[in-house]
């Protein structure tokens, strides 16, 4: 069930097979910069800004507080033969991180990378509803995600928030940013219009276009 009025959400955004990156897979999205520009990524050349770290999660948690309520959470592993960690302890851990029971529905895609090499697309999926997650100690390690030092790198670019009734997607990729895709211009307008100073500045050119087509009179 959950599989079913997800990929039905995605057909209708647009994104039917949920490629990656969502912003430009997606015709009405909105792409946020959540890792502020204005602050230094790194203090040193191995010590990151906890003040950029903490900016960005607080970016991430806002939007999401805009966008909700959700009610299918969705997380995909990739695997490819050459990785010999064990899936288990990686949803353990994911399951221990979020304080949720074990996936309520899991699924395995046999796809290919960019290079054509062979790879499992593992989606596991969680009915919010029934079972919410701890939301903040997994934005922080979505926002930690990218750094080889304090990462949890199997949630960079791979965790998804569904609201199946109004289909809207929430997608928060790492410390950089948050796409945001609806069905309609007139469902995320109001993220275009109230949060228009964290638009990442190079994709903005696109979202004018898109919002300016349709815009209400």
């Amino acid at each position: 069930m959950l599989l079913e009025r997800t990929f039905e959400t995605l057909k209708i955004i647009g994104n039917e097979r949920l490629q990656l990156p969502i912003f430009y897979e997606s015709p009405v999205s909105l792409r946020f910069e959540t890792g502020d520009p204005e602050l230094e990524i790194f203090l040193t050349e191995k010590k990151l800004n906890p003040k950029y770290l903490r900016s960005a999660l607080w970016r991430t948690s806002f939007l999401y507080e805009k966008v909700a309520p959700f009610d299918t959470l969705l997380w995909v592993l990739y695997r490819t033969p050459d990785l010999d960690t064990d899936v288990d302890e990686i949803i353990d851990r994911f399951c221990r991180l979020t304080h949720l029971p074990s996936p309520a529905e899991v699924y395995q895609q046999e796809v290919t990378t960019a290079a054509e090499d062979p790879m499992t697309r593992i989606l596991l999926f969680w009915d919010m509803e029934d079972t919410p997650p701890k939301i903040r100690p997994l934005f922080e390690e979505i926002v930690h995600s990218d750094f080889k030092d304090l990462g949890f790198r199997e949630l960079s670019s791979a965790v998804f928030f569904f609201d199946t009734t109004r289909h809207l997607l929430f997608h928060p990729y790492d410390d950089r940013g948050v796409d945001v895709v609806g069905k309609t211009t007139e469902d995320i307008r109001f993220l275009y219009e109230d949060c228009k100073n964290w638009l990442l500045e190079y994709d903005m050119e696109q979202m004018q276009t898109t919002f300016a087509q349709t815009k209400k009179p």
